[in-house]
């Protein structure tokens, strides 16, 4: 018998040279930068979509009190003095139609008083745009605190809309943006309640307790901006309680990105107008309640236009 050595078989071994690891790598990559925007875009378009359900929302309650009350609430009594007639804002005042109505506002009582501590400081998510950063600390502190802004308080993404409103006393602070001077287009009335005369405001809300009703608004609640975007956190004056600016003007243009310094009296004219991070503008809510997005690039006297409520101009929403 012949015996034959055993055959030495050779296996290659397989799997991914170091080239074509590389490869597939870099394939991998270039899909993940081509989705990504297509991702992000989509996640901006649900926060875009969030923030215009959350000003339907706001403008639906403001039509259930208006329906209740045969007007809008004021938007808040700002007078220089403790004195006053009232101490509620807009948005303490629609609590129960926006499912608030267990919150423990007292409204006989200053935003300030110790009574509404707890109100003051309860998150409400319809008055957060979720597109802003800062959304996920809506409670602003640094809030200039006097007797009518608590410090500490509920921000307010949605503030309502005084339009072309005057919005300072002196050449400095009164309507910057505006090209011609007092009184014109985009610089009318008076947002302080003790001068011109007092509540002389052009838009569907002031600075001052008198109310408005859906009749006051004879250029047509379709045409009349009830309520925009902003962002809190470059105004230090804004809070859903704070009695200086739960509003904003048209006077300055839409995504003027100029912030005021927490808890200092600086650039509030410049900072604290009608803005927001969707690329290209803002949302705003009419007077009937539809909801539209504004380009930053739209005509100032146009948008100053749709600021009043009864110029008697001819103004469309673009």
């Amino acid at each position: 018998m012949i015996l034959h050595p055993p055959s030495i078989r050779y296996s290659r071994k397989t799997g991914f040279t170091l080239v074509e690891l590389l490869v597939v790598i870099t394939i991998i990559g270039i899909l993940i930068a081509l989705l990504l925007p297509a991702v992000q875009a989509a996640r901006e378009a649900a926060r875009r979509l969030q923030c215009q359900n959350n000003l339907k929302q706001l403008s639906l309650a403001l039509h259930n009190y208006h329906e209740a009350h045969c007007t809008l609430p004021y938007a808040c009594d700002y007078r220089y003095t403790p004195a006053r007639a009232g101490y509620g804002t807009w948005v303490a005042m629609i609590l129960p139609h926006i499912e608030q109505g267990n919150i423990p506002y007292d409204y006989s009582k200053t935003n300030c008083d110790p009574a509404n501590t707890v109100a003051v400081k309860t998150v409400i998510p319809i008055l957060i745009c979720p597109t802003d950063p800062a959304s996920a600390t809506p409670l602003l502190g640094g809030r200039i605190q006097t007797f009518e802004n608590p410090a500490g308080s509920m921000g307010l993404w949605y503030p309502a809309s005084m339009g072309p409103t005057r919005d300072g006393a002196v050449a400095g602070t009164s309507c910057v943006y505006c090209p011609e001077p007092f009184p014109s287009y985009c610089c009318q009335g008076n947002q302080l309640g003790s001068t011109d005369p007092p509540g002389n405001f052009v838009g569907m809300f002031g600075r001052y307790p008198r109310s408005t009703a859906f009749a006051e608004v004879s250029d047509g609640l379709s045409n009349t901006i009830m309520l925009g975007e902003t962002l809190p956190k470059q105004c230090t004056y804004n809070g859903a309680y704070n009695m200086n600016f739960p509003i904003a003007g048209t006077t300055i243009p839409i995504n003027i990105f100029e912030e005021t310094i927490e808890g200092q009296d600086t650039l509030w004219y410049r900072g604290c107008g009608y803005k927001s991070l969707h690329p290209g503008g803002a949302n705003f809510a009419m007077g009937d309640g539809s909801v539209h997005f504004f380009f930053e690039t739209i005509d100032y006297r146009v948008y100053n236009n749709l600021g009043t409520r009864a110029g008697g101009e001819i103004a469309k929403v673009p």
